[in-house]
């Protein structure tokens, strides 16, 4: 499996650096996204969802947060860099040495109670229905996809979150593996975002020491 995440997040980044659509200059969208003032609901949505992708992958990652390659840098670069951060830690943590536990979670105890919170997991979750209805009602799929044909930004987001919602499958199975989870439940994980908060908040446990 680890040749396979490797194989995908290096054509992830040379479809990025080669044939996403080439803007010949600025990129018409990547200013009014990146400083919220977009009119179109479906680009907000999707560039929203990009953002809670990265906390939902943290409270799943963060809690257990055990193995010889730390978690929380790649976390922390999802923020920025969606699954080209998060695949290399799937990489290093299929097989090998890295995959090797610790007797310790290195996580913060109190960061380890926001990330276990049940509180967390229903705020970001009614977050995440709000704005997916929010692009889902207000949207258009005309200019979405005029945006994605004519924008590397757009472009690369969209294939961003198809990636991150697949990973989020392989990362539910890696997990199940301790949670024991019925070995179907990795596949709530094609429900973007959602399947994995619901994942997490299922598999929830008090904080240890």
């Amino acid at each position: 499996m680890r040749y396979i995440l490797l194989v995908i997040w290096l054509a992830f980044i040379g479809y990025a650096l080669f044939f996403t659509p080439d803007t010949g200059g600025a990129d018409p969208y990547l200013r009014s996204l990146l400083t919220l003032q977009s009119k179109e609901p479906s680009l907000m949505a999707m560039f929203s969802l990009l953002g809670l992708y990265p906390l939902s992958y943290a409270c799943l990652l963060l809690r257990g947060d055990d193995r010889r390659v730390p978690a929380w840098p790649f976390v922390l670069g999802s923020f920025a860099l969606g699954a080209f951060a998060l695949l290399p830690y799937f990489i290093l943590t299929a097989s090998g040495r890295w995959a090797e536990h610790r007797p310790r979670i290195r996580t913060a105890r109190s960061i380890r109670g926001s990330v276990e919170g049940a509180a967390t997991h229903w705020i970001l979750l009614l977050i995440t229905v709000g704005v997916i209805a929010y692009g889902w009602i207000g949207g258009h799929s005309v200019a979405y996809a005029q945006a994605f044909n004519s924008s590397s930004f757009v472009h690369t987001m969209t294939i961003d979150f198809v990636v991150l919602t697949l990973l989020s499958v392989y990362a539910i199975h890696q997990d199940q593996r301790v949670t024991r989870q019925p070995a179907g439940i990795m596949w709530i994980g094609l429900i973007p975002v959602i399947g994995l908060l619901l994942y997490v908040w299922r598999t929830r446990e008090p904080v240890r020491s």
